[in-house]
């Protein structure tokens, strides 16, 4: 019966020991700070910590979802069905491959694909889709706005690289160039054009005469040109003509020669 006894206390000492223990670990632990979820009183999915069902997923939140393999989600009903897919705010959806949902409703449907801002949507391969209600539903574009709720892109730098866009600045530099290239084309031609009609203007030479040197003058589009031609009679058969025509563009020369019988 003694023994027993002391057997028993024995074992109440050792008990009261490891609770003894226990109680300073406890007591050294230090509490956590700034990490906070409120359900306001009203339990919730993932109150148990169940919410993320996929291998090494992350769900935080209530209600929050992570099923996907190596997903994460942080927020009320922030939903990470997508492996390897992030899903941060209140209803985010992000249920691609690698996917990235970022802002109140926003949904990455779209493997690969990044939807930042509320309610943005990215369904397509690829795809980003940055700021409210932007929808980025085609494969490998990037999304501003939607049909009607379009935005400009500002701070833009000179683009360099072959793929790289363009600024308002350089189309305008490339449109300034354009217009100059196309209004020395029309500058050389409207010249040409009236120092054509110039050399036409110089009278040929009459009937029973050799020779005929003449000038002429004519005006197109605004641009003024002159000309200094001849015409000679070789022969009763034969006769030529010959003449230059000088305007702001150049000059221009011709000649021809007739056979008559």
């Amino acid at each position: 019966m003694t023994s027993s006894v002391n057997s028993l206390s024995t074992g109440l000492s050792t008990t009261n020991s490891n609770v003894s223990s226990l109680s300073t670990v406890i007591s050294t632990l230090k509490p956590s700070h700034y990490l906070s979820i409120n359900d306001d009183g009203v339990q919730g999915g993932n109150y148990n910590n169940d919410g993320a069902t996929g291998t090494n997923a992350i769900a935080v939140g209530v209600n929050a979802t992570a099923g996907g393999t190596n997903s994460s989600a942080y927020g009320n009903k922030a939903n990470a069905a997508g492996n390897a897919a992030t899903a941060v705010g209140y209803n985010a959806n992000a249920t691609g491959v690698n996917s990235s949902a970022m802002g109140v409703g926003s949904t990455a449907s779209g493997d690969n694909a990044t939807a930042v801002g509320a309610g943005a949507i990215a369904s397509g391969r690829n795809s980003v889709s940055l700021g409210k209600d932007s929808v980025a539903d085609e494969d490998n574009t990037v999304s501003l706005g939607s049909a009607g709720n379009e935005r400009r892109l500002t701070n833009v730098a000179p683009g360099i690289n072959p793929t790289d866009g363009v600024n308002m600045s350089q189309l305008q530099g490339v449109q300034n160039s354009l217009n100059n290239s196309i209004n020395s084309v029309a500058r050389k031609a409207y010249g040409g054009v009236a120092a054509a009609t110039a050399l036409t203007m110089i009278p040929d030479v009459d009937q029973g005469k050799t020779l005929s040197v003449g000038i002429g003058g004519a005006s197109y589009q605004g641009y003024g040109a002159t000309a200094i031609g001849f015409t000679a009679r070789i022969t009763s058969n034969l006769k030529v003509r010959g003449g230059v025509g000088i305007s702001s563009a150049g000059s221009s020369y011709g000649v021809g020669a007739s056979y008559q019988w």
